[in-house]
C-alpha cells in the first residue's frame, strides 16, 4: 500500500565502497520509510552526483520524527514509540557511512514525512593509475 519510486541521476561518479555494507545502509533506511509511511503514502529513492560524491537520498510522507528526537535518531538505542527494533539500525547506517568517509543527515517535518541523505565520496580519478 505504499508508492515506491527511484530515480538515479545521469553524471553518478564512480564511488569505492564495500557494496554490502552501503546495501545494508540503504536496506535500514528504505526499511524504516516504508514501515513508518501509512497505506497511501510514498517512499522516494534518488541517487546523485553531489560536490565530490555521490548523494542517497530516501524521502517519505510518512508521520515525521518530533523536532525533539531529530537530533538523537543516530543515537545508539534511540527509537520510536512504534519500533519492533532495539534502536540501532540508525546508528549502525552512519557508523557505516562515515567508514566510508561520508556523512549521514535526518530532516523531517511533523506531519509532512522524512528525509534521510547519505553522501559518500568519489574515487579521486587524479590518483587512480591506469595500469
Amino acid at each position: 500500500g505504499v508508492g515506491l519510486d527511484t530515480q538515479v541521476a545521469g553524471g553518478v561518479p564512480e564511488l569505492d565502497v564495500d557494496p554490502v555494507r552501503i546495501g545494508e545502509v540503504l536496506a535500514n533506511l528504505l526499511g524504516n520509510a516504508i514501515r513508518h509511511t501509512p497505506r497511501g503514502g510514498s517512499v522516494r529513492v534518488l541517487v546523485e552526483p553531489a560536490p565530490a560524491g555521490v548523494a542517497f537520498t530516501v524521502v517519505d510522507t510518512g508521520p515525521g520524527i518530533d523536532p525533539r528526537a531529530l537530533p538523537h535518531v543516530f543515537d545508539r538505542f534511540v527509537k520510536s514509540a512504534d519500533s519492533g527494533g532495539a534502536g540501532l539500525g540508525l546508528a549502525i547506517a552512519r557508523s557505516l557511512v562515515e567508514a566510508h568517509g561520508g556523512r549521514i543527515t535526518a530532516d523531517s517535518t511533523l506531519g509532512r514525512g522524512t528525509t534521510m541523505r547519505f553522501v559518500l565520496p568519489a574515487v579521486d580519478s587524479s590518483s587512480r593509475s591506469s595500469g
